[in-house]
């Protein structure tokens, strides 16, 4: 499993800027997380997601960043 979350993440970091703080969640099902700062880093990163893996991230939406009010959040379910 942790080998399958690196490659998930290295294709998340090739669309990401070098400073976002990219996670994972589960909760029955595997959530991604993508914490940027600027909005157009959000609104870039909402066009390449559906990109990456061909269809991979499912409920792509972004919203504030829970405790880090400077940040935005782009949220998506992993599809396997």
């Amino acid at each position: 499993m942790t080998a399958e979350l690196g490659k998930l993440l290295v294709m998340l970091r090739e669309v990401c800027p070098p400073n976002a703080d990219v996670s994972f969640d589960f909760d029955g099902q595997l959530h991604v997380r993508i914490d940027v700062r600027q909005v157009e880093e959000v609104r870039l990163i909402q066009s390449l997601l559906p990109s990456v893996g061909v269809g991979l991230f499912d409920n792509i939406s972004h919203g504030r960043t829970p405790h880090r009010p400077f940040y935005h959040r782009i949220s998506a379910v992993v599809i396997h």
